[in-house]
């Protein structure tokens, strides 16, 4: 069930929990929506425990969420608090490809607090342990997170966390190709590293690119103007730069603004070598 709220936030039921998908994005921008879902989940998850339900809890599926800022963490150690108030088991769904998040959650003491588990499957089939004694003090989280995005001590939008992004380049295999693999976060201080990384690449006499994005890959602010601008420089001199592959978002970016045929060229080489180019 999609929540007609905040895009991309959904509940449902699973093995006797509620089961929170969280948007592909959560900021300070979204939070109160969210907020909102995470607390309509727990209230149907305690009204279903004060009907006998027992294994009733709540899953909060964190799935291909970008956190950008702490605002995600927060929610996460709030929404703890209250499961405690309300007896309601709660547990924490995040990928093993999403590391940064699940390092957040280590570094601020939250996958002590939740339990974290790979994917909703085990979430909602592992036994409920019974509940520890007392309420649980998030006070000492809250520190951690505000001590890992100092910029959001004041709880108001700030810019995301510095990020990585692993760029590695192959040969295509038919000597003429190169693929450049991303994987890790395209915001405001990695796309520019992309464009040098582009550029020393076309410098060096390479004018066959194809950019091939992890499927995982964050994507926090629009790359089009740098590789466009590639685009531009490569197809003057004969060659071309491809995007197969592309995550859904940039897809939609791409697709507004009518620029699908732009990023088709070699499109037979590119048939070709979709599947066999190497790891992203």
């Amino acid at each position: 069930m999609k929540d007609t709220t905040v895009p991309g936030l959904g509940i449902d039921t699973r093995r006797g929990f509620i089961v929170l998908s969280l948007p592909a994005q959560i900021s300070w921008q979204n939070y109160a929506g969210v907020r909102e879902g995470v607390s309509r989940a727990l209230s149907m998850a305690a009204g279903g425990r004060a009907h006998g339900r027992r294994r009733t809890g709540v899953v909060v599926d964190f799935g291909d969420t970008v956190l950008l800022d702490a605002a995600g963490l927060v929610l996460l150690a709030r929404a703890e608090t209250r499961a405690q108030l309300l007896g309601c088991p709660l547990r924490a769904v995040v990928p093993a490809l999403s590391s940064h998040v699940r390092r957040a959650l280590h570094l601020t003491g939250l996958a002590q607090l939740v339990p974290v588990f790979p994917d909703v499957a085990s979430a909602t089939g592992a036994p409920v342990p019974p509940a520890p004694a007392g309420d649980v003090d998030t006070t000492h989280v809250l520190d951690a997170i505000r001590a890992l995005h100092p910029g959001d001590a004041g709880l108001t939008p700030t810019p995301p966390a510095p990020s990585e992004l692993m760029i590695t380049t192959t040969e295509a295999g038919d000597g003429d190709h190169t693929v450049v693999h991303l994987s890790g976060v395209l915001d405001e201080v990695t796309v520019p590293r992309l464009g040098e990384t582009l550029t020393t690449l076309v410098e060096g006499n390479l004018r066959h690119l194809m950019v091939r994005m992890h499927e995982r890959l964050g994507i926090r602010c629009d790359p089009l103007p740098i590789l466009l601008g590639i685009r531009w420089r490569v197809a003057a001199e004969g060659g071309c730069l491809a995007l197969p592959a592309l995550p859904a978002r940039l897809r939609e970016i791409i697709d507004r603004e009518g620029l699908g045929s732009v990023f088709t060229g070699c499109r037979s080489i590119e048939d070709r070598l979709l599947g066999g180019a190497g790891p992203a």
